[in-house]
C-alpha cells in the first residue's frame, strides 16, 4: 500500500509541485513546495468531496437540509487529519463518491471510476461489490440470466481490478525477476506481494489483532465500530417496517415474499452491505484503530445513513466526530499514532 502511495504523489503531487516552485522558488525550497502542494490538492479534493457527497445524498433522496447534514458530517468526520495532510485519503474519496454518484444516476460507466480509486489505493478491489450487486439484482429482478449482463458484469469487474494486478506484476518483474530478492512472495502463482506484506511485516491476519495489549487500540476504534452497529440497527428497523407495508399492499396478490423484499432490496442496500462487509474486515483481520479512516474513505455512504438519526442520536454522532476531528489534529501534528 506504501509503495502504490508513493507512486501516486510522485505523479500528481511532484509535478504541481515543480509548477508551484517557479514562482515560490526565492520564498522556500523545492521540498517545502512538495508539501505545501500536497496540503493544497488534498484540501481541495476535501472540499469537493463535499460538495458531490451533497448531490449524492440528494440523489439518495434526502432533502436539501439532511444532504447538507451529511455534506457538514462529512467535513467533520473523525478522520478528517487525513484528508487535508499528504495522504492518498482525498484522491481516492473523491473517485469513489465520483463513481457512486453516477451509479446513482444510472449510468453504467461508474466502474470507470471504481478503477481510478483502485489505482490510488488498493482498498478500491473492494467497490466491485457494487458491480456484482447491480447485475445480480438486475438479473434476479427480470427473473433470467442475461449473457449481456454477465459480459458487461465480467469487462466492468476486471477493468476496476487491473490497476491492482498491473501494479502487483510490476513489483514482481522489479524485485523478483530482475532483482531477484528471493522473497517469499516472488513463488506466489499470482505473483501478488500485497498480502505477504501486509501479513509478514504488519502482523494483518485472522484475530491476528485480537491480543490484550491492543485493548486501547479497540478503545480507540470503538465509537467507529458502535455507529456502524448503529446505523444497521436503524435501517432493519426501516426494512422491516417497509416489508411489512409493502406486503399487506400485496396481500390479495400472488406476489411471495420473495418477491415483495425485492422491492424492498433496491440498489440502495449496496451501501449497507458494503459498509458492514468492511466493517467486519477490520474488526477480525486489521489493525482496528485504522478503521475510522478505512471507512470514512470507503464508504461515503457513513454520512448520508448518519442523518437518519433522531436528535439525540446525531447530536451524539456530531460530538463524537468533532472531538475526534480536533483531537486528532492536534494528535497527529504531534506524531503520535492516531486512527
Amino acid at each position: 500500500k506504501q509503495w502504490n502511495q508513493r507512486r501516486v504523489r510522485a505523479a500528481v503531487i511532484a509535478g504541481q509541485a515543480g509548477v508551484l516552485y517557479l514562482p515560490l522558488q526565492l520564498l522556500m525550497s523545492y521540498n517545502s513546495c512538495v508539501v505545501l502542494t500536497s496540503i493544497l490538492l488534498n484540501n481541495s479534493l476535501f472540499y469537493i468531496n463535499s460538495l458531490m457527497l451533497f448531490k449524492l445524498a440528494r440523489l439518495f433522496g434526502l432533502s436539501e437540509t439532511k444532504s447538507y447534514q451529511a455534506a457538514l458530517l462529512y467535513t467533520l468526520n473523525p478522520a478528517t487529519i487525513f484528508f487535508s495532510v499528504g495522504y492518498t485519503e482525498s484522491l481516492f474519496s473523491f473517485f469513489v463518491i465520483l463513481g457512486l454518484l453516477i451509479r446513482e444516476a444510472d449510468s453504467q460507466f461508474y466502474f470507470l471510476f471504481f478503477s481510478l480509486a483502485t489505482g490510488v489505493r488498493s482498498n478500491g478491489l473492494s467497490l466491485v461489490f457494487f458491480i456484482l450487486y447491480d447485475h445480480i439484482l438486475t438479473m434476479i429482478k427480470s427473473g433470467n440470466i442475461l449473457i449481456v449482463n454477465l459480459v458487461c458484469m465480467v469487462i466492468q469487474t476486471c477493468v476496476s481490478v487491473a490497476p491492482f494486478f498491473w501494479f502487483q506484476s510490476h513489483l514482481h518483474t522489479l524485485y523478483c525477476v530482475n532483482g531477484n530478492n528471493g522473497s517469499a512472495w516472488c513463488d506466489n502463482d499470482l505473483g501478488v506481494s500485497y498480502g505477504y506484506i501486509q501479513s509478514e511485516y504488519w502482523g494483518v491476519g485472522l484475530f491476528n489483532y485480537w491480543q490484550a495489549k491492543q485493548i486501547p487500540n479497540f478503545l480507540l476504534a470503538a465509537p467507529m465500530f458502535t455507529l456502524v452497529v448503529a446505523i444497521m440497527i436503524n435501517w432493519a428497523a426501516e426494512q422491516f417496517k417497509s416489508f411489512k407495508d409493502l406486503r399487506s399492499n400485496y396481500a390479495h396478490t400472488d406476489y411471495s415474499n420473495f418477491r415483495v423484499l425485492l422491492y424492498v432490496c433496491n440498489f440502495q442496500l449496496a451501501g449497507y452491505l458494503h459498509l458492514g462487509a468492511l466493517t467486519a474486515l477490520a474488526l477480525l483481520t486489521m489493525h482496528v484503530q485504522v478503521v475510522t479512516r478505512f471507512l470514512v474513505a470507503n464508504c461515503p455512504f457513513l454520512f448520508v445513513y448518519c442523518t437518519k438519526f433522531d436528535r439525540t442520536i446525531s447530536r451524539i454522532v456530531l460530538c463524537y466526530f468533532v472531538v475526534y476531528c480536533v483531537v486528532g489534529t492536534v494528535v497527529h501534528s504531534t506524531f503520535y499514532p492516531w486512527t
